[in-house]
């Protein structure tokens, strides 16, 4: 499928307004871990469509809705006609007690909530380029430290050889973060070192290796693949 300008707009839009799904938006995610261009494009349509809101004008809601609202409160007097005013004046008193109570809750709430710092995530997708869909995705979290490589169209290693990920700093030797499975999900915690050297460089790169990873704690075998991640 080719990611023509006005495709992209499109399933941009869609996306942003939930009606693409299935296949088809699990592959529109893939192109955003791939894409900047498409990630923009997602961005510009979260903004234009979030200012809707602010666009629609207050209507009063036509009689026949305070008619079921009453009906459904006071049922015993479901046969009496009663205006939009009165209607609302008898509900006014109930809403307002909900509300007092709806803010006391949240006023609780936001006293006892402790302020979370911004979540600031690196993230990114290892490709190749005879294959369409990325090999792995990958994931950082700076809530629990760690990074996340969840397997897509990566296929196993040689017999006897295994994966093995890096960090590569702007300086210095690559940083081993293990033999990396093929079909799961391979999950990480960073050290402080790892974290901070991460976050410099944006910098992974995947070596083949003996099974079991390196022995010497440096990459040995050739380096397949290097990727740079971005910041959500």
């Amino acid at each position: 499928m080719r990611k023509t300008p006005e495709r992209i707009e499109s399933l941009a839009a869609e996306y942003v307004l939930g009606s693409l799904k299935g296949k088809a938006r699990s592959r529109f995610e893939r192109w955003m871990m791939e894409s900047g261009r498409v990630r923009q494009e997602v961005w510009y349509w979260e903004e234009k469509l979030g200012q809707l809101g602010d666009q629609v004008p207050d209507r009063e809601p036509p009689k026949s809705v305070w008619l079921a609202i009453q009906k459904r409160l006071w049922p015993q007097e479901e046969r009496h006609s009663t205006s939009p005013k009165q209607a609302a004046n008898r509900i006014w008193p109930v809403w307002s007690l909900f509300a007092t109570a709806a803010a006391l809750v949240l006023a609780v709430m936001l006293v006892q909530q402790p302020t979370l710092e911004p979540d600031s995530r690196l993230s990114g997708a290892i490709v190749q380029a005879d294959v369409s869909d990325p090999l792995w995705l990958v994931s950082e979290s700076s809530r629990d430290s760690r990074l996340r490589l969840r397997s897509v169209a990566a296929t196993s290693a040689e017999a006897g050889k295994d994966y093995e990920l890096w960090i590569v700093p702007d300086n210095g030797n690559p940083l081993s973060l293990g033999v990396i499975p093929v079909g799961d999900m391979y999950q990480v915690e960073l050290t402080d070192e790892a974290r901070e050297t991460l976050s410099q460089s944006r910098t992974l790169a995947i070596s083949l290796e003996p099974r079991g990873g390196s022995p010497t704690g440096a990459p040995t075998g050739p380096i397949l693949h290097v990727t740079k991640l971005y910041e959500l």
